[in-house]
């Protein structure tokens, strides 16, 4: 499963990638970690968001970010995987 499948499978509302991106857009970043790690939790007690899938993700996603960007999703990384 890739990143991708993964949102959509567990949106609420079947969100795309790209609705999914506007919607927590709009979240401060207190919400969003908190959003995040539940949702992460959710997805590891599941079985279907492992490290590789969060690899995959990070290995797609890090030649778009900045060298800051990149390091504060490396720190994401490390929380999610621990």
């Amino acid at each position: 499963m890739n990143i991708n499948d993964y949102i959509r499978k567990k949106s609420r509302n079947n969100l795309s990638p790209e609705e999914a991106v506007k919607k927590y857009a709009a979240m401060d970043e207190q919400s969003l970690m908190s959003e995040l790690f539940k949702t992460a939790a959710e997805g590891r007690a599941s079985g279907e968001l492992t490290d590789e899938v969060i690899d995959n993700f990070y290995t797609t996603v890090a030649p778009m970010l900045s060298p800051e960007q990149s390091e504060r999703m490396r720190e994401l990384i490390r929380e999610l995987k621990k």
